[in-house]
């Protein structure tokens, strides 16, 4: 079973991915992200860190065997198992697929979106309108996908692929006060039976 250290800054989506898969897994993951033990800015800036994770970037995972690795996709993997991340070839690489689309086809336009709002950008009527379009039609796409497969969320055993294509839409989205009422909201855990339709439909109607 895999144990160690996440660092992290608080409320980081793409570390939330992290944390989900290790509770499907059961991996054992501490979470350092407050004083003392982590300050956002400086801990990821300092000789002993750097020397672990040279990139400086978060979240970071430290195994308790001293294995290191940053960037969330990779330490995603390495706290779930070999079900989850796929058995055979095909599954593995269909996996793989998932969570590169995730991040390519999704985080783009939902940032476009939502940043704005946030005033992490400046807001741009049209490009915001076109993104909310964008975000609409990858939903599409995944409920799709996803009702001619097992509902990934009644069963115990979530492909590693589903922890990473949902939580990217469920965390930009919930800082949209049009939709921040949606089901798909919660954190993903396995008593969880929603479908992307809810946050497709709500998409709609904002």
């Amino acid at each position: 079973m895999t144990t160690g250290t996440l660092y992290t800054y608080p409320e980081n989506w793409r570390a939330f991915k992290a944390l989900i898969a290790a509770q499907y897994s059961g991996a054992q993951v501490h979470v350092l992200s407050a004083p003392p033990h982590f300050h956002f800015g400086q801990t990821n800036r300092m000789p002993e860190f750097l020397c672990k994770f040279p990139a400086g970037k978060f979240p970071a995972f430290e195994g308790d065997g001293g294995f290191c690795v940053f960037e969330s996709n990779a330490i995603t993997y390495y706290v779930n198992n070999e079900e989850l991340r796929g058995s055979t070839p095909e599954a593995a690489a269909l996996v793989a697929q998932w969570v590169s689309f995730a991040d390519s086809g999704r985080v783009p336009p939902a940032s476009a979106w939502v940043f704005p709002i946030m005033g992490i950008t400046h807001h741009n009527k049209q490009a915001a309108q076109n993104a909310k379009e964008e975000v609409r039609r990858i939903l599409g796409l995944l409920d799709a996908h996803l009702k001619t497969r097992i509902p990934p969320l009644t069963c115990p055993r979530v492909p590693l692929c589903w922890v990473t294509a949902r939580t990217p839409t469920r965390t930009h989205c919930l800082w949209h006060c049009h939709i921040s009422g949606s089901t798909l909201m919660r954190m993903a855990s396995p008593c969880d039976t929603q479908s992307i339709v809810s946050l497709k439909s709500s998409l709609g109607s904002s």
